[in-house]
């Protein structure tokens, strides 16, 4: 039997972490971050702080980074296009259901 263990974080807008947390739970490097946010597909909590932190929900979205770029090999330029993609369809999405839940049955 094989025993797996599994890092669990609840990620919220509470949540916090430094550049080299990012990196190390996403698999990504801190430089591939930082190419991330130069791209504005990854926004550092204060984009003018000396050091940056970031947001709980952005560890899941550097980890679909990490796996887009490594399943995919898509260069961090066409990661950061398909992240804003994906963010664009889950706001499609929710005003969608949102348009929804206001009409009539």
């Amino acid at each position: 039997m094989r025993l797996e263990l599994t890092e669990l974080t609840w990620l919220d807008e509470t949540a916090e972490c430094s550049l080299s947390e990012l990196a190390r739970r996403s698999r990504l490097s801190e430089q591939d971050i930082l190419e991330l946010v130069e791209y504005g597909a990854i926004m550092p909590r204060d984009p003018g702080a000396a050091r940056h932190s970031f947001a709980g929900r952005d560890i899941a979205t550097a980890k679909t980074a990490a796996r887009l770029r490594d399943d995919f090999e898509i260069d961090l330029r066409g990661v950061a296009l398909a992240l804003t993609l994906l963010r664009r369809i889950e706001e499609l999405e929710g005003r969608l259901g949102q348009l929804r839940v206001r009409l009539p049955q």
